[in-house]
């Protein structure tokens, strides 16, 4: 079977993250001499079987995954005398370093991403970054320069959990509790990050005081991702009946929403207005959440579901879809593997771009009202590819979350609509709110009432012992050998279609 140009790029792509998988589990030692073994046999077939197609894609598959084990394998830090983690789990230092994230802001501590830039005692610069935790109290901001005293740890390891792992794809490799720190500066970090930060901040605050709790909670986690300030029993909730990913900005939450918004703007107003307005939204997300690398990977997906509902074609777009993820993993090949949120956003999309439109049109007794068979279409073409992971990662399956999908979905794009309308207008004076704020607060406790109504129910979800992942990635082939079947009959059906019109 001859196969076109689009998708030999595509197994190359694969292949390359298949590469970075691989990678992980590797002896570096190892990896170098069997990398150059294979390379050099890879070349050498496809240098002298260049004319033969067949051989040369198997070489250029091998390559290929061989890259990926190098670009993995690569980006280890070399942790030596001018690493901070070359500190770790030996006696107290003291350092200086800068906040370089948002602070992480808990009830009883924050979590700080301090980037190391001096050692006392050591004249030479340092580099990598520290989670250091400190009190709540006092409070620290982004840019802020630290005197920090006390002993640099390396991150916990367990058999069911590497958080050294979880850490490395952000680039950390120490950890520092409750040491003694002391702010000597200020204003040092990245000034457009600054100013779009303490714009969410601003714009958090103003919401705060138009919305009552637990409403504005549940807002803050819808625009900004921050859910910190959830009760634990809402939050809960929200995991039995299914819905957690809608108080998450993950490329899985854009995704669904966009996709729902895009529909309804291009019913009403054509495709132009779709993409523009739909681009727009997902730009602001990026916006008022501050920049954070995460959110800006989950526009990308949302932004990829958005120039698909309009184009309209599957396979371009998935070609697109998985450049897209190779470019996020050869910046950041730990994101592959470490990051859940990576995973679950470019399989949801993955599912939206591929399974929802062939969805939408089986459930066509489903009425269109109020956008709940699109709502519902993305529910379902999302969970197609991303419920096995779900499985794995939290060992429960919520047997009721379609339901309460399709009950809250549509409503979420018109929450945030008003929310942020809300929070513009608090911002220039906040008795300019109060209507929209109303409406969001009405169509927030809507939410909170069906998912608080639906979790009580006997058997909502039921916990699922650990499956083991060899039972995730059977589940991946079938479903690979499935979308191969089905895309050969819509070519069939296409080619019989075009037949018959000529005649």
């Amino acid at each position: 079977m001859k196969l076109h140009k689009s998708q030999i790029f595509l197994i190359l792509l694969l292949s390359f993250l298949v590469g970075v998988i691989i990678g992980q589990f590797l002896n570096p030692q190892i990896s170098r001499i069997l990398f150059f073994v294979l390379a050099s046999g890879a070349i050498a077939l496809a240098t002298i079987q260049w004319w033969n197609a067949r051989n040369f894609l198997i070489a250029s598959v091998v390559i290929a995954v061989l890259f990926g084990i190098w670009h993995l394998q690569r980006s280890n830090p070399k942790i030596d005398e001018n690493h901070i983690a070359f500190h770790n789990d030996m006696k107290e230092i003291t350092w200086r370093g800068i906040v370089v994230e948002e602070p992480d802001v808990r009830q009883d501590r924050t979590n700080l991403v301090v980037r190391a830039k001096a050692l006392e005692g050591v004249e030479r610069q340092i580099d990598g970054k520290v989670l250091v935790t400190v009190g709540r109290y006092p409070e620290y901001e982004y840019g802020d320069v630290l005197e920090i005293t006390g002993k640099l740890e390396t991150p916990f390891e367990t058999e069911e959990f590497s958080y050294k792992n979880y850490l490395s794809k952000d680039d950390i490799y120490s950890t520092a509790r409750f040491s003694e720190v002391k702010v000597v500066d200020h204003n040092q970090g990245n000034p457009l990050k600054s100013v779009l930060l303490k714009f969410k901040a601003k714009f958090s605050q103003t919401l705060s005081q138009v919305i009552p709790e637990p409403q504005n909670s549940l807002l803050l986690g819808l625009l900004v991702g921050a859910r910190r300030s959830i009760p634990e029993s809402l939050l809960e909730d929200f995991k039995t009946t299914g819905v957690t990913h809608i108080i998450a900005i993950s490329g899985f939450n854009i995704s669904i929403i966009t996709r729902i918004l895009g529909r309804f703007i291009q019913r009403m107003f054509g495709v132009r207005a779709s993409l523009i307005v739909s681009t727009l939204v997902v730009l602001g997300f990026v916006v008022i959440t501050g920049a954070q690398a995460s959110v800006v990977r989950a526009a990308i997906m949302g932004i990829l579901v958005v120039v698909a509902l309009n184009i309209g074609r599957a396979s371009t777009m998935v070609n697109a879809l998985v450049l897209t993820g190779a470019i996020m993993v050869a910046v950041n090949p730990r994101i592959l593997i470490f990051d859940v949120g990576f995973q679950l956003s470019f399989l949801a999309t993955a599912g939206l771009i591929y399974f929802a439109d062939d969805i939408e049109t089986t459930l066509s007794k489903v009425p269109k009202f109020f956008e709940i068979r699109s709502s519902l279409a993305a529910t379902l073409s999302a969970q197609i590819l991303v419920f096995p992971l779900l499985i794995y990662y939290f060992d429960q399956l919520s047997l009721i979350a379609p339901l309460v999908n399709v009950l809250i979905l549509p409503i979420i794009p018109w929450a945030m609509f008003f929310g942020f309308v809300s929070g513009t207008l608090g911002l220039l004076w906040a008795p300019l709110s109060f209507v929209t704020a109303w409406i969001t607060w009405a169509m927030l406790s809507y939410q909170t009432a069906v998912v608080e109504f639906f979790a009580k129910i006997p058997f909502a979800a039921v916990a699922i012992e650990s499956i083991s992942l060899s039972w995730v990635l059977i589940y991946y082939i079938v479903l690979i050998v499935i979308i191969f079947h089905l895309t050969h009959r819509r070519k069939e059906r296409r080619i019989q279609e075009f037949y018959s019109f000529s005649k």
